[in-house]
């Protein structure tokens, strides 16, 4: 009974995250070694999204849909391309170090302009919600300082 429980709740997981993550039409995403990575959304996580390794080894960002509802969608677009990066990158899922999170912006900005998803316009509004609502971190002090290194990638 709790197999099946635990499955059935396994494969809501999964339907939510292909309605959600993906209704927006984004490219698949995989990590370093080419597995896919599947986004679950989880009203638990204290920010935007976190990019984790699931029990089973299997590449997951689990994002909190409370948060990026009230976002601009390029801006939840962006995050969707940062959470990505941690995994693309192989970074030490959860325990990012100093220099990660930079990484993950500018490959999230490339990774956009390669694809052609990062329009001028585009890049305005995440430019500002990044600003008003980027909280302190390792890598900027800010928001302004955020964009600025966002920038000069």
């Amino acid at each position: 009974m709790i197999r099946a429980l635990i499955l059935l709740l396994a494969v809501a997981g999964m339907f939510l995250s292909s309605r959600t993550a993906h209704a927006q039409n984004y490219p698949a995403c995989f990590n370093a070694q080419n597995l896919p990575v599947t986004y679950l959304p989880d009203m638990s996580v204290p920010d935007i999204a976190i990019a984790r390794t699931a029990p089973n080894g299997m590449p997951v960002v689990l994002w909190n849909p409370q948060i990026t509802g009230s976002m601009h969608p390029f801006t939840v677009e962006f995050f969707y391309y940062h959470e990505c990066a941690h995994h693309a990158l192989a970074h030490p899922l959860g325990t990012y170090g100093p220099g990660s999170e930079k990484a993950a912006d500018c490959w999230a900005k490339q990774t956009m302009i390669q694809t052609g998803a990062l329009t001028p316009q585009k890049y305005h509004v995440i430019r500002q919600q990044l600003i008003q609502g980027s909280k302190p971190g390792m890598d900027w002090p800010n928001g302004a300082v955020r964009v600025s290194f966002l920038d000069s990638c």
